[in-house]
Formats: C-alpha cells, structure tokens, sequence
C-alpha cells in the first residue's frame, strides 16, 4: 500500500501520510463540533503531524525497518 510513495524515502513517506491524517483529523473534529477553531489552527495541527509522521519514519529508517 502507498508504495509509489517509497521513491521518496521513509521519512518522507510517513510524513506525507501524516499530513493527510491532520487532515482527515482536523475534518472529523470540526464535524464532531469538537474542535472550532480557526484556519490557521488547522494549518498547525496538519503540519504537526505531518512532522511527527516524519520524525516516525526517520525513527524507523534508523531501526533498519524498509516499510
């Protein structure tokens, strides 16, 4: 799954990944009335985890781990 995403490297990888699950988490949130916040709020919360998926990714590039 996602392999045409393994040119990019794993960090990579898993940070776009991440960046699309802030998204999809940001959308849900602000559906469940949980979260009103305002654009640039939602920005922080998908770059942050598009971060974090990449630092994921990097912590196992360094494990050796290939997927």
């Amino acid at each position: 799954m996602l392999d045409g995403l393994n040119q990019f490297g794993l960090p990579a990888k898993y940070g776009i990944v991440g960046f699309f699950a802030g998204i999809l988490g940001s959308f849900v949130a602000q559906t469940l009335n949980v979260h009103d916040g305002d654009l640039s709020s939602h920005l922080v919360t998908m770059i942050a985890a598009g971060v974090g998926g990449a630092i994921g990714g990097w912590i196992r590039q360094r494990r050796g781990m290939t997927s």
